[in-house]
């Protein structure tokens, strides 16, 4: 029954955890506010909306660093529980699957800036 249960839900997209937060952020644990909104197809703005909706209820979609970083899971499931159902959620999952390999390749100003300071050893 257990397995038919993770037979269920790896269909649906979730995998178990592994590895550490740093896993997790590599392969899109946590985004952009920008981001987030792309995923789901709102604005910047409707994110903030909803971070401050799931906060009301007991839980932040994210934390306000330098910037906000909304936790993709949190995120999945607000989408899930008050934006559109099921449907909504798994549109936002693939978007993300869409958009992640792209997101979380290093940019080319990193790479030089990389460059030169290895360069400058």
């Amino acid at each position: 029954m257990i397995d038919l249960h993770l037979q269920m839900l790896a269909e649906l997209g979730w995998a178990p955890p592994s590895g550490d937060v740093i896993d997790e952020i590599a392969n899109g644990g946590l985004l952009t506010v920008m981001q987030a909104a792309t995923v789901c197809e709102v604005s910047d703005e409707t994110i903030r909306r909803w971070n401050a909706d799931a906060a009301r209820r007991g839980q932040s979609l994210g934390k306000k660093g330098a910037t906000w970083l909304i936790g993709r899971a949190r995120l999945l499931d607000y989408v899930e529980k008050y934006q559109g159902g099921l449907p909504a959620r798994v549109k936002a999952q693939n978007r993300l699957r869409e958009f992640w390999p792209r997101w979380s390749e290093p940019s080319e100003d990193r790479l030089g800036l990389e460059s030169r300071r290895a360069k400058a050893l």
